[in-house]
């Protein structure tokens, strides 16, 4: 069976999927600034967990975020490492598995996560799921990816560059 690319009539949808140990997640194209090669990252000393520290990229000191870290995900494959720059009000690297396409979807390929799958947070963070004709897709809103105390906690980290 053909995977859906387009919808008839309705608007598209572009999302950039990715691999988060043995899952498929997204985030709409148009919050993503680039797509680096992993590279070293300068720890942060009493950082969270789930934060890796900071990499310079063309002369902006950006915060990193392990998402694997961050969703509580064991499992994963380090050999391909990518980092995501998000285009929020401050840029964000998160670190991902791997980079796996750009799809085009409508409306009618959405639908809302269940309450009970997640937490609070979580409900913020992965709202709804996209359905591929081959898998669901687990759609990530990155303005909640942090909390707005970690947000504004990661934000000093890179105020140098200001």
């Amino acid at each position: 069976m053909m995977e859906k690319q387009t919808t008839e009539g309705g608007d598209k949808g572009q999302l950039v999927t990715f691999r988060l140990g043995h899952e498929t997640y997204g985030i709409e194209i148009f919050k993503i600034q680039e797509v680096l090669h992993y590279q070293e990252v300068t720890a942060i000393p009493d950082a969270p967990e789930f934060v890796e520290g900071v990499i310079r990229v063309r002369d902006r000191i950006i915060p990193v975020v392990d998402l694997r870290k961050r969703f509580g995900i064991k499992d994963g494959q380090d050999a391909k490492k990518r980092i995501v720059v998000l285009d929020l009000e401050r840029p964000l690297g998160v670190v991902v598995d791997d980079i796996s396409r750009v799809l085009k979807l409508g409306p009618e390929d959405y639908e809302a996560l269940p309450e009970t799958v997640v937490g609070e947070h979580e409900r913020r963070c992965i709202a709804r799921v996209a359905k591929t004709d081959t898998e669901l897709v687990i759609i990530i809103t990155p303005e909640w990816i942090l909390s707005s105390r970690e947000n504004e906690a990661l934000g000093k980290m890179g105020r140098i560059d200001e």
